[in-house]
């Protein structure tokens, strides 16, 4: 019970004195941290499907190495300093906490609304739609414009055309940026 809260006592999930529905509830706010950790794992292509074991009970799960670094990239998201209160940064854990707090002060009374506040996360990408698109449509004059070789024009539209990532790096990347 920390906080003055009851981890029995969910909102969302059922009530349970053996389980822990507060803990449910609660995660439901950062799941998505989660959601983004997969996805980057599976863009860096750090996941395979060799990485997966099935259990004697048909469960499929990660396996021993892939849950480590796993793990590490959500310790990563999770840790990560956000502008939060007061223009001071913050990370999600102790984004966390302070709702954890206003809940539990919502409960006990003492203050008579409650809203979460977690800023979005930032994600730095440079395979965004308009980017792809913008590649995909480049032609033989503005690839010159943007100082990209004409066999890279070739396979990065190649590449988008076969639903893989593209990697644009610096003064390119800056200058197409610049032009959408």
């Amino acid at each position: 019970m920390m906080l003055g809260l009851d981890y029995s006592v969910g909102f969302l999930h059922e009530i349970n004195q053996i389980k822990t529905p507060l803990v449910y509830d609660i995660q439901e706010l950062f799941r998505w941290i989660i959601d983004i950790s997969v996805i980057q794992l599976l863009e860096d292509k750090k996941i395979k499907k060799s990485d997966f074991i099935i259990t004697e009970n048909y469960h499929t799960r990660l396996g021993e190495d892939v849950a480590k670094l796993f793990i590490e990239k959500i310790n990563l998201n999770f840790n990560a300093r956000y502008n939060y209160k007061n223009g001071k940064n913050y990370s999600y854990q102790n984004i966390l906490l302070d709702n954890l707090q206003q809940l539990s002060n919502f409960v006990v009374g003492k203050k008579k609304e409650i809203e979460f506040n977690i800023p979005a996360m930032r994600l730095n990408r440079n395979d965004n739609l308009k980017l792809k698109e913008k590649i995909s449509s480049m032609t033989s004059e503005e690839r010159k414009g943007f100082g990209i070789n004409k066999s890279t024009l070739w396979y990065m539209k190649n590449n988008l055309k076969k639903g893989k990532t593209i990697n644009t790096y610096g003064k390119v990347l800056s200058k197409i940026q610049i032009n959408q």
